[in-house]
This record gives C-alpha cells, structure tokens and sequence, in this order.
C-alpha cells in the first residue's frame, strides 16, 4: 500500500452512511429531526476538563432545547441531542456507540479527519462515516447521521408492519 493511503480510507461509506445519503438524494425524504444550533464550552473547572453542550433540535413543528455534560466535546454533544431525542423517539434508549475513531488524512492539522461510529442498539449494528477539516465537525456529523438512520430504520419497520396483515391479525 502507498503510503499516501490510509486503511481508515474506504472505498465506498459504510452501510448505513450509504443508505442515508441514498435517502437524503430523493426528494421526498423529510429527516426526523433537524438540529436548529449547538453550542459547545470546553472549559477547564477545579483542576479539571469540563465539556458543557447545549443543542437546540426541531422536530416537526416543535423546537427541543437540551444541555449535557460529558468527558469530551462529541460526548457532551451525544448526551445532550439523546436527551432531546428520547422525548419522541424512547426506543433510542438502546443505542450505544459501541466503538469510534478520527484519523487525519493528511500531514497538518489542516488534514481532514475522518470520524466513524459503530453503534448497536442490541438488535441491530450499524456504522457511519463521516469527513470534514473539522474534528468536532466530523465526530458529530457520523454521531448525528448514525441516530437519524436508526429512526429511519424504525419507521421502515413499523411502515412495513401495518402493510403485512398477518401483524394486523395478533
């Protein structure tokens, strides 16, 4: 392998990236939720690192505002968009990010970065990827991807339910 390649470069997204994005080209699409802004303080508090997040979300026609704590800025953010999500989606109570990593892909820290997030909600395992020049932008964006594909996951399967009779029928 050369080394301007990386194993954390793949050939094409992991499935769930690719199934979004698929979703997201047709016009008919509606995302679950939308997030409206979000705000992140990275602070340094009694000898230690404090990560405070705020998110404003919309869904439908109703604006969520949630705020969280966590162990870094990405963790921070996930806590505070579950709190806002489990108000109308509790099944998200499950989801897990089970494993996640960065790698830069170039040789300064203008590099882009690469995030992927593997999540398991102890039924299903997905993954989502996701670039940007920006390592918060792309722990988020595969962090925000990855709870807005289980919601489509969800709703394809009570769709398909209330079309197959034999559900109807217990």
């Amino acid at each position: 392998m050369p080394d301007s390649e990386s194993i954390f470069e793949e050939q094409q997204a992991p499935q769930a990236s690719r199934e979004l994005a698929e979703l997201k080209s047709s016009p008919d699409y509606a995302a679950p939720f939308q997030i409206i802004r979000r705000r992140v303080i990275d602070d340094y508090f009694e000898g230690r690192m404090v990560c405070d997040a705020t998110i404003v979300i919309r869904i439908g026609d109703v604006e969520e505002t949630e705020a969280a704590r966590g162990v870094g800025v990405v963790h921070a953010l996930d806590n505070a968009l579950r709190k806002a999500l489990l108000k109308y989606f509790p099944y998200l109570a499950e989801v897990k990010v089970t494993e996640t990593y960065a790698h830069a892909t170039g040789e300064s820290t203008e590099a882009d970065v690469i995030t992927v997030n593997k999540f398991t909600d102890g039924r299903l395992l997905w993954t989502t990827l996701a670039r940007s020049g920006n390592t918060i932008e792309a722990g988020w964006k595969s962090l925000v991807e990855g709870y807005e594909w289980r919601i489509w996951r969800e709703n394809l399967r009570l769709r398909e339910m209330a079309r197959n009779p034999k559900y109807g029928q217990r």
